[in-house]
């Protein structure tokens, strides 16, 4: 099985620069010291410091830990793939990609494989990092791996959505600022229209109370949606600490969900919101990355 030429390219000229080891280091060393600051922070690491193996202040660090990756995912794969096409417009090379025997397909594919690939090296790096918290206890390995395949499925929907919106617009600055409102829209979206939802049954004297089907026909394609079956919420021993710290609207929610999800039987018990979440990513950037070819096809664009 031949791998794809656009990958083929980058991984050779660009994954093995000197650029991706400065910035895997400066990744890993940013986490270790966001979680050494707060360990120092809380009296953690202080050799007869009652609070030296408090698990509940370890889950509250990987909480962030897994905040802050999120965070990060949103706002930095964008920024890779939404000039993945426009840019090799602008420096009139594009026209030079499609000549060749290469398929606008793979070229699509190669592309959204490139920031794929930066992303799962950034992951695998930082897995030491926050694998201190299993010193503390809380967190099972399955846990991570699960987290771990949840990023790799949310990035590729923002993968997907970049390199859309680089094949729609010429220009690298009008691809960025469309792909940042648009992710925007389909996060925080669904939580103003449930919302919305919620208030006008509320006015009409109905019942406000939600159901985990309710939420998951609103709030399935917000990432942060299934983001919050990894963030330890309201529903368990730390939801205390998240809400001193300050994570109590997101500890709230995920605490919510995780009662509602508890609630259902059968087919629904197993849905959870990652699972929902991802399934919708996949789904989506399949249909991205069909209407990216489709536009990118020299035949069709010289029609």
């Amino acid at each position: 099985m031949n791998m794809n030429p656009i990958l083929q390219k980058d991984i050779k000229t660009k994954l093995r620069g000197w650029r991706s080891v400065v910035l895997i280091c400066s990744y890993v060393l940013l986490l270790t010291l966001i979680l050494l600051v707060y360990f120092i922070g809380n009296n953690m690491v202080t050799p007869y410091s009652r609070q030296s193996f408090n698990p509940r202040m370890a889950i509250n660090g990987y909480n962030i830990l897994i905040t802050f990756q999120f965070a990060l995912l949103y706002l930095a794969v964008p920024a890779i793939t939404a000039t993945s096409i426009s840019s090799e417009r602008e420096r009139q090379t594009l026209d030079l990609m499609l000549v060749t025997k290469t398929p606008a397909r793979e070229i699509i594919i190669g592309k959204i494989m490139v920031s794929l690939a930066h992303i799962l090296l950034l992951l695998i790096a930082s897995m030491p990092v926050i694998g201190i918290v299993f010193f503390f206890g809380g967190i099972n390995f399955l846990d991570l791996i699960k987290l771990i395949f949840f990023y790799v499925l949310t990035s590729l929907f923002v993968a997907s959505s970049g390199v859309f919106f680089s094949t729609i617009f010429k220009r690298n600055i009008v691809s960025i600022i469309v792909t940042y409102i648009f992710l925007g829209l389909v996060t925080f979206g669904p939580f103003l229209v449930f919302l919305a939802y919620a208030l006008i049954r509320e006015q009409s004297g109905l019942s406000t109370a939600p159901t985990y089907k309710n939420l998951v026909a609103y709030l399935f394609p917000s990432p942060v949606f299934g983001f919050t079956s990894f963030y330890f919420g309201g529903s368990n021993m730390y939801s205390m600490v998240s809400s001193y710290y300050g994570y109590g609207m997101l500890s709230s929610i995920a605490g919510e969900i995780e009662n509602l999800l508890a609630a259902e039987t059968g087919f629904w018990k197993h849905m959870k919101p990652w699972i929902v979440n991802g399934t919708f990513s996949v789904l989506f950037s399949t249909l991205l990355v069909f209407l990216s070819s489709i536009a990118l096809n020299p035949i069709r664009r010289k029609k």
